[in-house]
């Protein structure tokens, strides 16, 4: 029951300051975007330029290199690829910036009093904040192709929830740990790659095993990048997945909770770890 209460009152700590400071942290996000292009030329529009040109250089690699033109469920390689790869560039910024956002965030947090568990969650919504521009680049493609958006491409705020949950659980564990133990982004970088090549983004896990297949879906990732392409492509609901999606939401919910206690156990230590 004791162990309960603590972690009751951790969750309800870290989602009460960032409820409480939600005007704020949505203006420290915003201006953490903003400043990543301040002192260029185009400024704001670089958050169209540098998706568009993520997108022409897969375009490059997969369409004219390895020739890879074959169609995924009638639509183009490259179309499918972009609207799954997308989402996977929004998760792999998040993972990393929101790991190391207490330890860059140190300078401040030594001067002024400040919510920490805002702090990864701010990294969480710069980067979801982003990827609506990105988002948008995907949606042009698709139209300027002469396809058209499922009418199930409002079901995206569904899976931006998922995401941004998952990535907030996770931004609250892993900055932690990073304070902690220095060596943790290291070896975070590592995963993160072993993590692109296992989820299903720029292939199909159609010729593999059975027992493969199934070990390879208790990847979370996977829950959210075939959503997206079930969202913006194919019109399936995500009720359809309901087992997955119970499992998911357990990772997540678990993912979480967790979190916010291991932020909240150190938490007192990081102003003089770092």
């Amino acid at each position: 029951m004791e162990r309960l209460n603590v972690m009751w009152n951790a969750v309800k700590t870290v989602v009460m300051e960032n409820y409480l400071n939600r005007r704020r942290l949505f203006v420290l996000a915003s201006y953490e975007l903003k400043i990543q292009n301040s002192g260029t030329m185009f400024g704001f529009l670089w958050n169209l330029f540098n998706p568009a040109l993520q997108i022409f250089v897969y375009w490059f690699v997969f369409a004219v290199g390895l020739q890879a033109r074959t169609e995924r469920d009638g639509y183009p390689y490259i179309i499918w690829m972009i609207v799954g790869i997308m989402p996977w560039f929004f998760i792999n910024e998040v993972l990393m910036t929101s790991a190391a956002s207490i330890r860059n965030y140190g300078g401040i947090l030594k001067r002024i009093s400040f919510p920490m568990a805002m702090v990864p969650v701010k990294s969480v919504l710069s980067g979801l904040i982003a990827h609506f521009w990105a988002m948008m680049v995907v949606f042009l493609i698709i139209l300027l192709s002469g396809y058209s958006l499922s009418i199930y491409v409002f079901q995206l705020v569904y899976y931006v929830i998922c995401s941004f949950v998952f990535l907030s659980g996770f931004g609250l564990f892993a900055s932690a740990v990073d304070v902690l133990f220095k060596d943790f982004k290291n070896i975070l970088s590592s995963i993160v790659r072993l993590l692109f090549y296992v989820t299903p983004i720029v292939w199909v896990p159609t010729n593999i095993s059975p027992t493969l297949k199934f070990i390879l879906r208790l990847n979370p990732l996977g829950y959210i990048i075939d959503g997206y392409r079930e969202s913006v492509l194919y019109g399936i609901p995500f009720t359809v997945h309901s087992v997955y999606t119970i499992y998911f939401w357990c990772v997540t919910i678990f993912l979480f909770v967790f979190g916010c206690c291991v932020h909240m156990k150190f938490r007192k230590n990081f102003i003089d770890l770092i």
